[in-house]
């Protein structure tokens, strides 16, 4: 006759697990400062891009599945987390959002009065100091309408040390 497993080895397994499915799903993301650079822009009803490729510097944190970062557009802070993937994903996607309210910022050649700014990105890992993926900029405002506008654009982000080819 086998042993019935004792109920005390099944969080065990799990921690087991859940530890496995983290250490090779491709949450390898460095920690640190990146560099964005717009990789083609979409729209930019703002004209916020001083150069096409220009794009605000970010400070990346991680804490086991949540990512925060201190974002270089209106010292935004936006939080995210890595999304669920297979083990057979060499890549982590995930999003990160954040919002500030009530800010005076210069768009389409005027002061505004913004009520609200957004931001939306998604991330793919491509190794351990890259990831790319696409941003989306909303500036909201009562008035007056030149102020309302949105930037979206595909990116590649560098970590200060080097990315995947460095």
């Amino acid at each position: 006759m086998r042993p019935v497993p004792q109920p005390r080895s099944l969080p065990l397994l799990a921690c087991l697990l859940t530890t496995l499915v983290t250490a090779c799903s491709g949450q390898e993301q460095k920690d640190g400062l990146y560099r964005f650079e717009a990789q083609e822009v979409f729209r930019d009803d703002c004209q916020l891009l001083a150069s096409p490729e220009a794009l605000w510097d970010g400070e990346l944190l991680l804490s086991g599945r949540v990512i925060r970062m201190n974002y270089g557009l209106l010292d935004m802070q936006l939080i995210g987390s890595f999304l669920e993937s297979s083990l057979l994903e060499k890549s982590a996607n995930f999003t990160l959002d954040g919002s500030v309210a009530n800010v005076t910022a210069r768009t389409n050649g005027q002061e505004c009065l913004l009520d609200q700014v957004s931001m939306h990105l998604e991330g793919v890992t491509e190794c351990p100091g890259e990831f790319t993926g696409s941003l989306r900029v909303r500036y909201e405002a009562r008035r007056p309408d030149s102020c309302v506008c949105e930037l979206g654009t595909r990116y590649r982000a560098v970590h200060e040390s080097g990315g995947c080819g460095d």
